[in-house]
């Protein structure tokens, strides 16, 4: 191996070492409820959720994006490499651990949203969740197998990460379209009622 491919490869196993564990249960879990402030019985809690489900639908399309090349990479094995995987993973990481504190957000106000928006903030935890472990497991495999990241193995798990980013990328979207139909509902109820009561 030259040296500045032993210089690249070090400096992929020390970035490797200091990333931390990708996990929305773990950022759920840091999740602090505040008690209830003057201003919190007037907000608006539904329009909240609707722009934190518009934040998640960008990060899960990040994360749908760097898993496909991740997957399009890995299937060709002589274009299989450790360092530009680990940036991948990285990229990955970044968009889980944004929508894992988007998911804290939710989950807190989760109790005064919309029925709807309450399924949609449980499909997208347990879509998050799956994303998230996959993704580790995908990473500690390939740390431990970098010169074998071909096999049918690794292949697995970078499947099943694009198959989970595609489904968190679904529910978002799907949620994002829900809130825009909904909100013309309730303009067109307003102005029905408007000119019924004049």
């Amino acid at each position: 191996m030259k040296p500045k491919q032993l210089v690249i490869c070090g400096c992929a196993v020390a970035a490797l070492a200091v990333l931390p564990a990708t996990s929305a249960e773990a950022a759920a879990r840091e999740c602090i409820v505040q008690k209830p402030t003057p201003a919190s019985y007037t907000w608006n809690f539904r329009r909240e959720a609707n722009a934190v489900f518009k934040d998640i639908q960008f990060d899960a399309a990040q994360a749908k994006y760097h898993a496909g090349r991740l997957q399009s990479i890995a299937s060709r094995p002589d274009a299989v490499s450790w360092v530009s995987d680990v940036s991948q993973f990285d990229q990955i990481r970044v968009a889980v651990d944004d929508m894992g504190r988007q998911l804290c957000r939710l989950e807190t106000i989760r109790r005064v949203v919309e029925p709807w928006q309450q399924k949609t903030i449980d499909r997208i935890a347990t879509d998050l969740t799956l994303l998230a472990d996959n993704t580790q497991h995908a990473l500690a495999f390939g740390d431990t197998h970098r010169e074998t990241l071909w096999v049918p193995a690794f292949q697995r798990y970078l499947n099943r990460m694009c198959a989970e980013a595609r489904d968190l990328t679904q529910s978002a979207n799907d949620a994002v379209k829900y809130a825009k139909v909904d909100r013309q509902d309730r303009a067109l109820r307003r102005e029905v009622n408007a000119r019924s009561s004049s």
